[in-house]
């Protein structure tokens, strides 16, 4: 089992078939398909059932998904740890972080702290946007590290953008719109849709729809991403949702797809906000330690 057989398979099962994979690999889609076969001889196991409209994975493929996604993010991990420079800094730091960074990057964030700002008293504060916005401004965090998607500028805080997570449609397997080799969001309309609240979501999801004739029916609303993930994985839905929160299974297991939107649809901005024009020492080394490592991170190669 290699990684770059890992890195296929994943793309497979992503995509749905052999040759939307290839493309995404820039391979041929032989070398894809062989690829595939070597896997599968290797784990002695069919990883994905076979049908007229693309591959679905098996059991067993689910299983090795989970297992696929965590090797590639140990891989990723070592190295970028080899880049890691401690910085000589010593004292606290107040940042705030909104719900999506908290679920989706705080973690990772934590690691980075650790090799890189070792010396660094760091406390986290979870907020809205809004309530993030106020004590930034009142100077009771520090800096906050946050979702920019509808952020309105004023003239105490400045905002620095870190990274756009492209917004994409997520379906369960097997779902009618898989078939079709564009989809746009009159297509999307015409399925019930999952709608997340959490932090910013809510306003970008009426602006790119504001835009549209066809609006969907929206038959379920929460704050909880998994609560999401578990019905779109259950065929109770459709979402459209950024890179940053996706992952290709449901806690029970039910497989996810995502594809791509013909129609123009906002990515999620993510930046961080503080107050003045400069930031001091302490929060311009956390910034560092957050452009240094998510240029290396998966969050942007999923952009390319």
């Amino acid at each position: 089992m290699k990684i770059q057989q890992l890195r296929h398979f994943l793309a497979i099962a992503e995509a749905g078939t052999l040759s939307r994979a290839a493309q995404h690999c820039h391979i041929s889609q032989p070398s894809m398909s062989a690829s595939l076969r070597k896997l599968e001889r290797d784990v002695g196991k069919s990883l994905f059932v076979r049908h007229a409209h693309g591959l679905t994975p098996t059991q067993s493929g689910r299983q090795l998904q989970q297992h696929a996604v965590r090797i590639l993010q140990a891989v990723e991990a070592a190295r970028v740890s080899l880049d890691d420079v401690p910085a000589e800094l010593t004292g606290e730091l107040n940042v705030g972080v909104t719900e999506t960074i908290s679920a989706y990057l705080l973690p990772r964030v934590l690691r980075w702290q650790k090799t890189m700002l070792p010396g660094l008293a760091i406390h986290y504060i979870e907020d809205s946007v809004d309530g993030m916005q106020a004590q930034v401004a009142n100077a009771r965090i520090d800096i906050g590290l946050m979702v920019t998607d509808n952020l309105s500028p004023t003239s105490a805080l400045t905002c620095e953008a870190l990274f756009t997570s492209p917004r994409n449609l997520w379906l369960a397997a097997g779902h009618p719109l898989l078939q079709q080799p564009r989809i746009v969001l009159a297509d999307v309309a015409k399925y019930p849709f999952v709608l997340l609240e959490m932090d910013e979501h809510v306003r970008t999801w009426e602006r790119y729809w504001g835009a549209s004739a066809a609006k969907p029916e929206i038959v379920f609303r929460s704050h909880s991403i998994e609560a999401v993930r578990s019905m779109v994985g259950q065929k109770g839905g459709i979402t459209i949702l950024s890179d940053l929160v996706f992952r290709p299974w449901t806690l029970d297991g039910e497989h996810l797809s995502r594809r791509r939107l013909d129609d123009e649809v906002p990515g999620m901005d993510i930046g961080v906000i503080h107050s003045g024009d400069a930031m001091g020492t302490r929060q311009q080394a956390f910034v560092n330690m957050l452009r240094h490592n998510l240029k290396r991170d998966a969050l942007l190669d999923q952009q390319s």
